[in-house]
């Protein structure tokens, strides 16, 4: 029985699949730069680790009215034969594999909906009825020739504190490879029960809701289970008993790897990235029990407290963290 993988995401009340294949990653709706004489449903570009990516609003090329935009909006950025792209979305929810069989071509050619035109088929999932994109048709339809109006600000009913945060996002998304050429060390940082924990960003591979983990029999107690990523196996690594610090109910994970390795460490959060110059790492305080030292490398300030950078090299090349299916 073949079947496909799917990321599913939601426009307003409306649920979505797009092919998993062909997403490059998903990030928080940072600040746009709008363009002169784009289609009225690209917002803008962005600047996407030294490459500029148009950004597109899919309820723009739904053809329905704009809505505002939200600090708590995603982006889907996909790639496909070198073109890449952003998709405006309200969430994004799972990733779930769909049987061939589930997938139906969509009603007649076809309702006068405009959105007809980028829907390739309709899937059953449970009892609902979700929408499959054709995103090689909202690249190239070009039903609507309307161009944007007076260029201003992607988001003009945003507050300053949204703004500032849509511009933060702006900024770290350009910084990532700018700041590393100049010294800089790029730095995921998450929350494990309470606390600010630091992993360098050279080792994250993607950011994940934790969703429906299996349970691993006869496997050390670090080793949360596993969860389908995107039609993937991936082993789920709670760090917390390594770093000596108590169980706790995850919600997030790391997709983290590195030579051939890559493990899911889970998190309560993940709140940032910041940029550290060497001088704002410091060594580990004394009063550290020596078990702890050996997975991390130092400390930095971050919102008044301090952030503990891990050694996730070092974690993930225990020789415990290999499930033994056998056992």
């Amino acid at each position: 029985m073949s079947s496909q993988s799917f990321l599913i995401f939601s426009l307003g009340e409306e649920h979505f699949a797009i092919d998993a294949s062909i997403v490059r990653e998903i990030i928080w709706l940072p600040e746009v730069t709008p363009i002169e004489e784009a289609p009225d449903y690209i917002v803008g570009v962005i600047n996407l680790r030294g490459k500029i990516a148009p950004v597109a609003d899919l309820n723009l090329r739904f053809g329905h009215p704009r809505k505002r935009y939200h600090i708590t909006d995603n982006v889907i950025v996909i790639e496909k034969d070198g073109f890449m792209a952003g998709l405006i979305v309200n969430e994004t929810i799972d990733v779930i594999n769909i049987p061939a069989q589930d997938i139906e071509l969509p009603p007649s050619e076809k309702e006068a909906k405009p959105r007809a035109h980028f829907i390739s088929g309709e899937a059953k999932v449970g009892e609902e009825i979700i929408m499959v994109i054709d995103c090689h048709a909202i690249a190239e339809y070009s039903e609507f020739p309307t161009l944007n109006a007076a260029l201003g600000y992607f988001c003009p009913e945003s507050t300053p504190e949204e703004r500032a945060i849509f511009h933060k996002r702006a900024v770290n998304l350009i910084k990532t490879e700018i700041e590393e050429a100049e010294g800089f060390a790029s730095i995921a940082v998450v929350v494990l029960n309470g606390e600010f924990y630091g992993i360098d960003l050279k080792d994250v591979r993607e950011f994940a809701d934790i969703n429906n983990p299996a349970t691993v029999p006869c496997c050390p107690s670090h080793i949360f289970g596993d969860m389908n990523l995107r039609g993937n196996i991936l082993t789920l690594v709670d760090i917390r008993g390594m770093l000596n610090i108590p169980a706790g109910a995850p919600k997030k994970v790391v997709v983290a790897g590195f030579n051939e390795l890559q493990a899911g460490i889970t998190v309560d959060d993940v709140m940032d990235v910041v940029y550290l110059k060497p001088s704002d790492i410091t060594p580990i305080p004394a009063a550290i029990e020596e078990a702890n030292k050996r997975y991390i490398k130092g400390e930095a300030p971050y919102e008044g407290k301090m952030l503990t950078i891990v050694d996730l090299q070092k974690i993930l090349s225990r020789e415990d963290l290999v499930v033994n299916e056998e056992a």
